[in-house]
């Protein structure tokens, strides 16, 4: 979702930033620092964190040192060209990170374990030990921007795996580049991106996605789900039916799956309330990265709808709700329990951050969770009911209890592929 969002990718996927739409308008606060116990739980959330989101590219902001320029083009009058000795700098400190550390300790302060967690999990996440990388084989890229400078250089992973390492520096500075080349000013640069550019690309199904068969695809299966959905006795409406008749079964039991989940995910959201800002832009880096790396940015920012939707739907239905959540719930419920109080949990962190969105943004975000977290909470339930079962009496205690999770695919499924239209088209139309 982080499908989303706050942009979604993570359980609530796609958005333009997928999970968090608004991020960009976060109110800054502060906030003393935490004491030393506090920031042990802290240092869990961002191992939460970590497991969530997983390891992503690298980035790195801000400008490095730039070397002097070459006496020759200084005695000429012409302004040094500091670009590629920039890029190459921002190389060298990629390499020099530890890599040592897999999680922040617990003896740091909030701020410091904030200032760490892009370099663990995020964006700025150091290169594995034992990388190498032939700066002297430094080859210039076209950009599509003129702003921006790309720059690449062949590497050797670990087990002598062949990639490229990208660096992307950006333009900083209000000055045009005519004023700036007759004042012999010279152009300064901020490193907008250094990493692999392997974890830039999206393969196999997640590629295919950002095809157009792929969203005629989606547009034709949405279109067969309505009229499913319209047609008296059809499959679909069949399936709900039972599976509304199992939720009414064990109702006492659903509601509580509920109450503790979402009370999970608004305890998140409460401790990113009260994060100081150094947690902020670190965090907003991690979410943002995770997002891009499975495809939703580049969709959302494509402004097409049904692009948008189908990578949204993949991921919160395919990816998170199938592979992760309904195979966990299968093992007898419990892993599902504790997996999804740990995860949303932590996805509620994120949300926290969130400040300055008018009532009508909040109201639209709070749809799209309802959506997306209902659908994600029943397959949870449905484990509950499968262990349920189990212990009840009776025959075929397997079958029912497995049929009785099967039946919480459907209702989840169709409030997912509601939320996969929804949210692109409050956050492309809206935005």
């Amino acid at each position: 979702m982080l499908s989303r969002k706050i942009p979604s990718g993570g359980p609530l996927a796609g958005s333009a930033e997928p999970l968090s739409p608004t991020m960009e308008n976060m109110q800054k606060r502060r906030t003393n620092p935490r004491p030393h116990a506090y920031s042990r739980a802290l240092a869990a959330v961002f191992a939460i964190l970590a497991l969530a989101f997983g390891p992503a590219v690298a980035q790195e902001e801000g400008p490095t040192s730039q070397p002097p320029a070459p006496a020759s083009e200084q005695a000429a009058g012409r302004p040094a060209d500091s670009a590629p000795a920039q890029a190459d700098e921002a190389v060298r400190q990629w390499l020099a990170r530890a890599t040592d550390s897999i999680l922040p300790s617990a003896g740091l302060t909030t701020e410091e374990i904030c200032r760490q967690l892009p370099n663990l999990v995020g964006a700025s996440a150091a290169p594995p030990t034992g990388t190498e990388v032939r700066i002297e084989d430094r080859v210039e890229r076209a950009s599509e921007d003129a702003d921006v400078r790309v720059f690449t250089y062949a590497a050797v992973r670990p087990l002598d795996q062949l990639d490229v390492v990208e660096v992307r520096l950006r333009r900083v500075g209000s000055a045009e580049e005519g004023a700036a080349a007759e004042s012999g000013a010279q152009d300064e640069w901020a490193v907008e991106f250094v990493g692999f550019r392997s974890t830039l690309e999206l393969s196999g199904v997640r590629a295919w996605l950002q095809t157009p068969s792929a969203w005629w695809l989606f547009v034709a299966f949405s279109l067969l789900i309505l009229i499913q959905l319209i047609t008296r006795g059809s499959q679909l409406r069949r399936w709900l039916a039972s599976g509304m008749g199992v939720i009414r079964q064990h109702r006492r039991l659903l509601i509580i799956t509920l109450v503790a989940l979402y009370g999970c995910f608004g305890l998140g959201a409460l401790l990113g309330s009260s994060l100081p800002d150094e947690c902020e832009a670190a965090i907003v880096e991690v979410v943002t990265t995770a997002v891009t790396s499975l495809g939703a940015t580049d969709a959302y920012g494509s402004g097409n709808i049904a692009r948008a939707a189908v990578t949204t739907f993949y991921q919160n239905f395919v990816v998170v709700t199938l592979s992760v959540t309904f195979s966990l719930a299968a093992l007898f419920g419990v892993p599902a329990y504790l997996f999804a109080g740990l995860s949303f949990f932590a996805q509620g962190v994120p949300f926290g951050l969130l400040g300055g969105a008018g009532l009508l943004e909040t109201l639209l975000i709070l749809v799209l969770l309802v959506l997306e977290l209902t659908a994600y909470f029943l397959i949870v339930a449905g484990g509950g009911m499968l262990l349920a079962t189990l212990f009840s009496p009776g025959e075929g205690r397997l079958f029912r209890a497995y049929r009785k999770l099967l039946l919480m695919v459907p209702i989840a499924m169709l409030l997912l592929l509601v939320g996969a239209w929804y949210e692109p088209l409050i956050l492309i139309l809206g935005s």
